[in-house]
């Protein structure tokens, strides 16, 4: 596009077409308002606990969430508990500007290889059972959990 001094040639991300990503017939998740809706969901908890350093999402396939969080440099540990492993292999090929960690000193080219990150595929509800239900060892606490999931 050239600059033609048009709004459109002015702000070319706005004429960008968008990317959404479909479940079961269901939106997940869209180009268009990624950082907005991210930023809105982790920030505010980040910022609300004094010093969080172990963190938990459920959910956030696409890695947008995990991506914000990593953002914290306080951030030594965050497990993301992801039912479908598919949907992160997908996201990390088709959609790599959602997992980016780029641009996080010390971090990965993507969010899922970064050092802190700690992938598990399964059913969340089962992880957090027979890890701090059914096993009586002594686990580390988590700091805040975020619900990135339908």
């Amino acid at each position: 596009m050239s600059d033609d001094g048009s709004y459109e040639s002015k702000n070319p991300d706005l004429f960008k077409p968008d990317r959404l990503v479909f479940l079961d017939g269901t939106i997940q998740s869209r180009l268009k308002g990624d950082e907005s809706y991210h930023e809105g969901l982790i920030h505010p908890a980040m910022f609300a606990h004094p010093n969080p350093k172990r963190v938990a999402i459920i959910g956030g396939g696409e890695g947008a969430s995990l991506r914000e969080v990593l953002k914290h440099k306080s951030v030594e540990k965050c497990v993301m508990i992801e039912i479908d492993e598919l949907m992160v292999e997908v996201s990390s090929q088709y959609l790599p500007t959602w997992n980016t960690c780029a641009d996080i000193q010390g971090s990965a080219q993507s969010c899922f290889k970064d050092p802190r990150a700690d992938m598990q595929y399964e059913n969340a509800l089962e992880w957090f059972i027979e890890k701090y239900y059914e096993n009586s060892e002594e686990h580390e606490k988590f700091d805040l959990i975020i619900m990135d999931a339908l």
